[in-house]
Order: structure tokens, then C-alpha cells, then sequence
């Protein structure tokens, strides 16, 4: 089949797979539609957003209230702080089994397996009465749920749209801080009326109930993509473990996830150090999520019009600016108010561009596979988050600085992560210059080699002479 003259409009790429000895190629098509059935996938995707991200946002409701009640005897902030670190990144240690498990069964069952996860430790923990069984309930249980569920619904997008990509999936992401705003206002309501137990149950049901509606809605167009290829998903594909691309992208999303995580946790904390009151820092707390909902849908749109790494790159470099400059001189709560916002809007940029990212640097084929080595790169970095932020803080009430250490890592995470971001933009626009066809995506190119000359030419790039946005 000889190669079609349309461009990124007819949403068509021609890709050539090369085999093992050099020599065979395989012509095939891979078309993405950009829209139809996909804003329903979309909406699929924003309803598994908010039922775990978003119902992860607000742990800190349920820290406050064990804290302060004393609810587990024994329990003290560095329990509750590794509670909500293995929350968020316990289950995605076994992200390789998880993705394999989707390709061996389905999309469907896996996601199914989360929902019940999820369900099980909500409403488990409810009824809970020691320390050890809120560390298996909400911690390691519903991070298994979320892990379930996140994995394989993550890359359903970028296989539904190419050239919003970075658009659907801010849309998308931002239901974990439509689900953070929830969940923080309605569970500190409930807890204060009622009790944990009930806010916990109302949450299994919401949860459950919503994450089966967009089970119904998902449809995956996995067999369409990997159509005549010859590519299996493997525990830890080698071929990504030998390049210098996809190890760029881990870098930039441990040390992303290392200052988002310190900052979702220590906002109402450090807003209680103030002297306002527990229910105050919730207030706090979901301004950071009011930023996501809206933050992310327009630097998604910005993102598929300049570039989703060289936005990447800047936003990063705000969020670490940000951190320092605004944080560390904090000393009232309309300022923590502001602050939070500001970061809210731009901390989370990694989930608006990351299916984008990664589709670029490693093609749609092999997607899958560095979704699941990168989510092991996230949870290792994520599991210590809480207690390493909960550490730094000075044990001086009468500090004025008692965050300044944990404000000062969370802006060098982000800053770290703008690094990793630009040397990945110069060795794709390195990359780029070496491929005569300009205008495809989401070719499978980890096979091209990138000189060291060739890198540095492509960081001191200010604009790509590729007709292709990086």
C-alpha cells in the first residue's frame, strides 16, 4: 500500500514496523476517529476520575477527624500519613500484572475487578475498629481498586483522539477535582451530622454505583491499533528499557508526583498551623481541586496547539515558582486561598498531557506497555510522599517556617520534573529532524537513534522545524 498524501486533518499514518532483523517492514493504517463514540469513552473516563482520584482527594477529610477524635488507638500522623500514601500507590506496584491481565482477559474485567476492589475497602473500613484494618481497608484495598480501574482505562483516550488528545484528556482528569471538591465538602458534612462510618458507606455507594455506569459507556479500540502487528504486551518490554525517551518520562513523572502529593497533603495541615480551624484547611483543601477542574481543561487546549511538552516544560517551571515564592511567605488564610488555587490549576498538568506525551514519544503500540512500567515509577515515588512532607515540617508550633522544608522539596520536584520535560523535548525534536515524513504521529520510532550532538542541538531549540508540535 503506498503512503497517503493527507495530512494531521485525515487523521491517518502510515507506520512501518520494523522487524527484529532490520530488513521486513509491515505497512499498516492506524485511524483515530477524533471524536464520535470517543466523548463517550470521555465521559467513561472523567466518571473513573472522579470515583478515584477524586474520592482520594479528600483522605484528608478522614485524617483530620482520626487525628483529632483519636478513632484508632495507637494511630499517629506518620500512620495516617502512610495510610494515604499506600492509598495512592500501592496497587499500581503490580501495574505490569494489571496490564497484562487487561490484554489476556479484557478492558472490561479489569476495570470490573477495580470497581470491586474499591467497593470492598470503602465499605470494609466502615466498619472497622483497629489500626491494621484501616491500613488493609483504606489503604491497600481501594489503592488496588484505583490501580485496577486506572490502568487500563487511561490509555482508552489517545486511542478515540489525536489531534485533542491533550484537550479530552484535561476534560477527562478533571473529574478527580470535581470528585475532590465532593467528596471534601459532602464526607466532612456527613461525618459532622452523622459519622465516618456513614460517610464512608455513602461514599461506597456513590462511588460504586457511578464506576459501574462507566463500565457500560467504555469501548476500547485496542484491536483496531495493534492490527496486524506483532507487538505483545509484556511485563517489562525491553525495548523501552534500553531507550533514553521513555526513562526521560519516568523521571519527569516521579518527581512530579513527589511535589504533587506533598502539596494535596500539606495544604490544610499547613493552613491549620495558621490558626484556622480544621474545617477551614478542608476549604483550602478544595480550592486545589477547584484549580484542577479548571486548569486542566485549558492548558489540555493549549497543550494540542503548542505542544503538550513544551507546555509541560513551562507549567512545571510556575507550579515550582510558585511553591516557593508564595508558599513560604504564607501567614493568612486568603493567601492559602489563592495559593491553593493557583497551584490547583497548574500542578496536575502531568494527567492532561501525559497519554499525549507518551503516545508521541513511544507510539500508540507500545502505549500500554509504558503505562505500565511508568505507573511503577509513580508509585514508588508516591507511597513515601506523605510521611516525607509530614517529616520536613518543623515540630515548633510557634515556627512561622514550620513548612518551609516541605515547601522548598514540593517547588524542587517540580522544577527537577521541567528538566527531565526539556532534555524529552530536545530529543524528540532531535528525533524529528531524522524522519522524513514530518507530518506523521504516533509512529513507532524508539528504534531511531538520537546522537549527543543531535540532543543538544534539539534543547537549544526554541521552535521545531518540524511541522509536528512537541
Amino acid at each position: 500500500m503506498g503512503r497517503s498524501s493527507g495530512d494531521l486533518k485525515a487523521n491517518r499514518i502510515q507506520i512501518e514496523e520494523k522487524e527484529n532483523n532490520g530488513e521486513e517492514t509491515v505497512d499498516t493504517e492506524i485511524e483515530v476517529p477524533d471524536g464520535g463514540y470517543g466523548w463517550v469513552v470521555l465521559l467513561a473516563v472523567f466518571l473513573y476520575n472522579f470515583c478515584t482520584w477524586g474520592a482520594n482527594a479528600g483522605y484528608a477529610v478522614y485524617l483530620a477527624h482520626y487525628l483529632e477524635q483519636n478513632t484508632f488507638p495507637g494511630g499517629n500522623k506518620l500512620d495516617f500519613a502512610a495510610i494515604g500514601g499506600l492509598s495512592y500507590g500501592a496497587g499500581l506496584l503490580f501495574s505490569p500484572l494489571i496490564t497484562v491481565l487487561s490484554h489476556k482477559t479484557s478492558v472490561h474485567f479489569t476495570i470490573a475487578i477495580g470497581i470491586v476492589f474499591q467497593g470492598a475497602g470503602l465499605l470494609l473500613a466502615a466498619f472497622s475498629k483497629k489500626l491494621r484494618q484501616i491500613y488493609l481497608t483504606q489503604g491497600l484495598l481501594i489503592s488496588l481498586g484505583l490501580a485496577f480501574i486506572l490502568i487500563p482505562s487511561i490509555s482508552l483516550l489517545p486511542q478515540w483522539f489525536r489531534t485533542k488528545r491533550s484537550l479530552a484528556m484535561g476534560i477527562a482528569t478533571g473529574g478527580s477535582g470535581l470528585g475532590g471538591i465532593m467528596y471534601n465538602l459532602a464526607m466532612q458534612r456527613i461525618i459532622e451530622k452523622k459519622s465516618v462510618k456513614w460517610a464512608l458507606i455513602v461514599q461506597f455507594i456513590l462511588g460504586t454505583t457511578l464506576s459501574f455506569i462507566a463500565l457500560l459507556l467504555t469501548r476500547t479500540r485496542r484491536e483496531i491499533v495493534l492490527k496486524n502487528s506483532k507487538v505483545e504486551v509484556q511485563l517489562l518490554d525491553k525495548q523501552l528499557l534500553i531507550n533514553l525517551c521513555p526513562w526521560l518520562i519516568y523521571g519527569w513523572v516521579s518527581m512530579t508526583v513527589l511535589g504533587y502529593i506533598i502539596l494535596l497533603y500539606s495544604l490544610s495541615a499547613f493552613t491549620t498551623s495558621l490558626g484556622y480551624s480544621s474545617e477551614q484547611g478542608s476549604y483550602v483543601s478544595c480550592m486545589v481541586s477547584v484549580g484542577n477542574v479548571v486548569g486542566r481543561p485549558i492548558i489540555g487546549h493549549i497543550a494540542d496547539r503548542y505542544g503538550p511538552i513544551s507546555i509541560g516544560v513551562l507549567v512545571h517551571l510556575l507550579v515550582a515558582i510558585f511553591a516557593w515564592a508564595m508558599w513560604i511567605p504564607c501567614r493568612n488564610l486568603a493567601t492559602a486561598i489563592t495559593f491553593a488555587l493557583i497551584e490547583g490549576a497548574l500542578m496536575g498538568t502531568l494527567w492532561p498531557i501525559l497519554g499525549s506525551v507518551l503516545a508521541r514519544a513511544v507510539g500508540l503500540r507500545k502505549l500500554d506497555a509504558a503505562f505500565s512500567t511508568m505507573w511503577l515509577f509513580l508509585a514508588i515515588s508516591s507511597i513515601p510522599a506523605p510521611v516525607i512532607g509530614l517529616q520536613l515540617r518543623s515540630n515548633d508550633p510557634s515556627d512561622p517556617n514550620t513548612y518551609i522544608n516541605t515547601a522548598l522539596l514540593a517547588g524542587f520536584g517540580y522544577f527537577c520534573a521541567a528538566i527531565f520535560l526539556w532534555l524529552l523535548r530536545g530529543y524528540i525534536i532531535a528525533r524529528d529532524n531524522s524522519i522524513s515524513d514530518s507530518k506523521a504521529v504516533d509512529k513507532d520510532e524508539l528504534h531511531i537513534k538520537v546522537s549527543p550532538l543531535a540532543l543538544l542541538g534539539g534543547l537549544m531549540t526554541v521552535k521545531s522545524t518540524s511541522q509536528r508540535v512537541v
